[in-house]
């Protein structure tokens, strides 16, 4: 995938070959619900740098799911979690590769 600049969803779109559906797959939406919309306490924080531009998209996508407690920060906590969880094994393996000593 090519990194521009900022980030621009529709880009990245073209970037992979996806196109965007506009039928909704109810299945889907409620597994999507289940697993990212669900407000959290983040706990202790530590800030990172992102675009300033997604943060403005995901202020507006979480005010648009109307999920009441759910923040930014649960949204991306439960994302990177996610991604991790589904991610562990090319993860694990690529530490190990490099040596390092993080494991998941």
């Amino acid at each position: 995938m090519e990194h521009t600049k900022f980030c621009d969803i529709r880009t990245c779109n073209k970037v992979c070959g996806v196109e965007p559906t506009f039928t909704p797959d109810r299945e889907k939406v409620k597994a999507y619900a289940e697993a990212y919309l669900t407000p959290a306490n983040v706990g202790a924080r530590k800030g990172i740098f992102v675009p300033r531009e997604l943060v403005n998209k995901l202020s507006k996508l979480i005010a648009l799911y109307d999920v009441e407690g759910l923040t930014i920060g649960a949204y991306v906590t439960n994302i990177l979690v996610n991604h991790l969880v589904d991610n562990r094994d090319a993860i694990n393996e690529l530490s190990f590769e490099g040596e390092k000593t993080v494991s998941l």
